[in-house]
């Protein structure tokens, strides 16, 4: 294990992932990811939910396939410390890799995560 991977994320999450519908198929590949970067941080919850943007989309033929996740930053007695932030769709490992990286690592900071991974949750609602 690389320096980097052995790093603990001291920034308290809450992170619920999509492993429903047309959301399950990727998430084989994405869950590992973000258990282990979960466990790196003291204070963070991963959370395996049902659909979480109940948006036409979602339900439509032309889902694109890939997992969705919400994170909502927290302080260390698991209050919401600021606005949830929309990731997805996570569609290959490499974006997979990035989406956990980005929680692993940094602070929880939407221009941190690659911007192909920004979900505008104002399309959601």
């Amino acid at each position: 294990m690389s320096a980097r991977e052995q790093m603990v994320n001291d920034h308290p999450f809450h992170a619920a992932v999509c492993r429903s519908g047309p959301c399950a198929g990727t998430t084989r590949r994405l869950v590992p990811l973000l258990r282990a970067a979960t466990r790196r941080c003291p204070h963070g919850v991963l959370i395996s939910a049902g659909c979480l943007l109940h948006a036409p989309r979602c339900r439509g033929p032309g889902h694109d396939s890939g997992a969705y996740l919400l994170v909502q930053p927290c302080d260390v007695n698991r209050r919401p410390s600021g606005t949830a932030i929309g990731v997805g769709p996570v569609l290959t490992d490499a974006d997979a890799a990035a989406a956990a990286e980005w929680l692993a690592f940094g602070d929880l900071d939407e221009a941190l995560l690659a911007p192909r991974l920004r979900l505008d949750v104002k399309l959601i609602r």
